[in-house]
């Protein structure tokens, strides 16, 4: 049963979200909330829960399974909390499956992902129980018939992840209310990309620090961590929790993450395969992880391009160094963005230039990395390619792709954060 005393005080933002689940649960028998670690798919889904009993109804049974270690375990764990006890000879699943069949039960299921097969054969039996609905959370879907699959994305960092940072501050007796500290929380919670766990760790830090010296001493997102806290045990250090997402994915789904981490902006799959495949991953097996990891929540897709949260990216970074290709894979990567801007300079005045621009503006952040590497070895390289984007006046004109945006690229590389961000939000990017 959910009790409102075990839930945070009070529930932030996902006003959205929080609709979209309610009217999923009115109309459909199994919906899902999937997302990466630490996105807060149990607090909305506890939310939603709370919610639903005010207007009263059938009581909610919600079952923790993170505490479980095998599949075999499921059936056990969702019987006790529905109070039901098998005294005869059938199999458990059927006999609660017939025990169920005339009753009307909303049913919760917390932390799926690491016994899905258990959660899926469970599901599928208990569905057939006409009074049942069943809400999960998962880092990746049942993959049952007539699933509905609700993705939770982390919350508008500019404004309900600053909220969530400043009500935690608040709670801990040191509020954030001279506009210096609220600067200051917006631009933390944007370093942290508006992920409720990582927000919550960050907030505990409150205790003993201004929310401008856990600012100013963030060296990792990775480093965040509770001493102590409810739930399970990988939700209190940011590392650990993107761990167990690490830990469920195949061998090649991990290397390809490593992998992907050299990218600094949204991709498409073409160019994952230019840059990524090699060795295990062939064609069809990187097409098969690059699926998986989306799939299991550690990529996004919006449209044709997928994108790696930061905070995951510099997880998988930490892999690629461990693998010993991290020189290999950003000189691919490098190479590979180099002839797409001299691609691009060569059809500059033909029919696709504004095709090339956006193509050049999505990319904006991985030339600047592609910058970056060439800076050190060959000086001379990096100019060949902010040579080769847009640096004509009447495409500047026309297009408000200057040369002085290139020359922007070159000093971004070798200060990073000297320009400050643009009006889009990318750091030094003059003309956003």
């Amino acid at each position: 049963m959910i009790h409102s005393s075990a839930l945070p005080s009070r529930f932030v933002g996902r006003t959205e979200e929080l609709a979209a689940v309610a009217g999923s649960l009115s109309e459909q028998r199994l919906v899902t909330l999937t997302g990466v670690g630490g996105v807060g798919k149990s607090r909305l889904a506890a939310e939603v829960v709370e919610r639903l009993g005010r207007r009263g109804g059938p009581a909610v049974v919600r079952v923790d399974l993170w505490p479980l270690q095998n599949d075999k375990l499921v059936v056990p764990a969702v019987a006790h909390a529905l109070g039901f006890a098998n005294h005869s000879a059938t199999d458990t699943l059927e006999a609660l499956a017939r025990w169920l069949h005339d009753q009307d039960v909303p049913l919760v299921l917390d932390f799926c992902e690491h016994v899905r097969r258990g959660c899926r054969t469970l599901v599928a039996r208990l569905l057939a129980a006409p009074g049942l609905t069943v809400l999960t959370t998962s880092r990746e879907p049942l993959g049952l018939p007539g699933e509905h699959v609700i993705e939770v994305a982390p919350l508008p960092a500019r404004t309900d992840g600053a909220e969530l940072l400043r009500g935690r501050a608040a709670l801990l007796g040191t509020p954030l209310v001279s506009p210096e500290d609220v600067r200051t929380a917006v631009r933390l919670s944007r370093r942290l990309e508006g992920i409720p766990l990582a927000i919550e760790l960050a907030a505990g830090q409150l205790a003993d620090r201004t929310v401008e010296q856990v600012d100013r001493h963030l060296r990792s997102r990775l480093e965040l961590t509770a001493d102590h806290g409810n739930g399970p045990s990988r939700h209190r250090a940011l590392r650990t929790t993107i761990g167990w997402s690490h830990e469920l994915c195949e061998p090649a789904e991990r290397l390809l993450w490593a992998r992907l981490s050299v990218f600094r902006g949204d991709v498409t799959a073409d160019t994952v395969q230019q840059v990524c495949a090699g060795g295990p991953l062939g064609a069809e097996a990187l097409a098969t992880a690059l699926a998986g990891l989306e799939r299991k929540s550690v990529l996004s897709r919006r449209g044709n391009r997928y994108r790696l949260l930061d905070t995951l990216r510099e997880y998988g970074s930490t892999w690629l160094d461990e693998l010993g290709e991290k020189a290999t894979l950003s000189h691919r990567h490098a190479h590979y963005f180099l002839e797409q801007a001299r691609r691009a300079d060569a059809g500059w005045w033909g029919p696709d230039q504004t095709w090339w621009y956006r193509r050049l503006d999505d990319a904006h952040a991985d030339l600047r990395a592609g910058l970056d590497h060439w800076l050190s070895p060959r000086p001379a390289r990096p100019w060949r390619c902010a040579g080769s984007s847009g640096s004509s006046g009447a495409a500047a004109d026309t297009y408000r792709w200057p040369a002085s945006t290139w020359r922007s690229l070159w000093r971004d590389a070798r200060h990073p954060h000297a320009s400050g961000p643009g009006p889009c939000g990318r750091w030094g990017s003059p003309t956003c």
